[in-house]
């Protein structure tokens, strides 16, 4: 869902989803596919993680991105990055705010 937020219903839909979903995550097989698809994703994922208050399996994501993403990516990748705020852990442009339904 975080690779396709736009046709997931945007990234609101996804962290309420998410946040849905969480205590059903098998930690180690999040980690397995995360490391099959693109590090902007896990990026994303993680942030998301982080937001909905799950910092624990986030941590899980966070040596992944140390060590592949090499370049700063945008919260929401059809947005300007441009001035966004800087996520440091995840290497995150900040270029929208997320609202899950909590």
């Amino acid at each position: 869902m975080v690779g396709y937020a736009d046709q997931s219903g945007g990234l609101d839909n996804v962290a309420s989803v998410l946040a849905e979903l969480v205590e059903v995550i098998d930690p180690e097989r999040l980690v397995t596919e995360a490391e099959k698809g693109p590090i902007a994703w896990v990026q994303r994922l993680g942030y998301l993680l982080d937001l909905i208050g799950h910092p624990a399996l986030a941590d899980e994501l966070a040596p992944s991105v140390v060590a592949r993403a090499k370049d700063v990516a945008p919260l929401v990748r059809a947005k300007s990055r441009s001035g966004a705020p800087r996520d440091q852990r995840w290497k995150l442009a900040v270029n929208a705010v997320v609202e899950p339904d909590l």
